[in-house]
């Protein structure tokens, strides 16, 4: 869905990729609903890793006054770069909607806000680890295993 007001070139295309992202991969979130921003004046960390992305689960406030599940920071310079290709935005986007989950009951339902609107919740990351314990170590537990077979893989 691209919000009627978004008359940006480049916020038109990024919502195209979002909704290919969606129907894709990303069925279970049907029924959420998710914006998208730029974020502006992220740089480089002492590490010199730049975010990209970053998925947010809107809060009470926000859901009441907007309407809105989830947002999606784009880093806005990144994005445009001319090094940024179609596959790279794709990859993106599909990373931060993995984010991106519904809140369930003991039973596998959807858990029901007081409005009777579905709840959400933002997902951690499969993986955490650094590539030096990898080196050192190899792949001492179960989700770098399993990573490591997902990356010999592709859909």
């Amino acid at each position: 869905m691209i919000p009627p007001n978004t008359a940006d070139p480049d916020e038109r295309a990024a919502y195209v990729v979002l909704a290919e992202a969606r129907r894709r991969w990303h069925k279970r979130l049907a029924d959420a609903r998710i914006v998208l921003a730029w974020a502006m004046a992220w740089r480089a960390d002492a590490d010199g890793h730049t975010k990209l992305a970053e998925a947010v689960r809107a809060g009470d406030l926000d859901r009441q006054l907007h309407g809105w599940d989830f947002v999606v920071l784009l880093n806005r310079e990144e994005w445009l770069g001319a090094e940024f290709s179609r596959a790279q935005m794709l990859s993106l986007v599909d990373h931060e909607l993995c984010h991106c989950a519904a809140r369930l009951d003991k039973y596998g339902e959807q858990v029901q806000d007081s409005e009777g609107r579905g709840s959400w919740r933002i997902r951690r990351h499969d993986v955490e680890e650094f590539v030096e314990v990898v080196r050192r170590h190899g792949l001492w537990k179960a989700d770098l295993e399993q990573f490591a077979r997902a990356a010999g893989r592709k859909e």
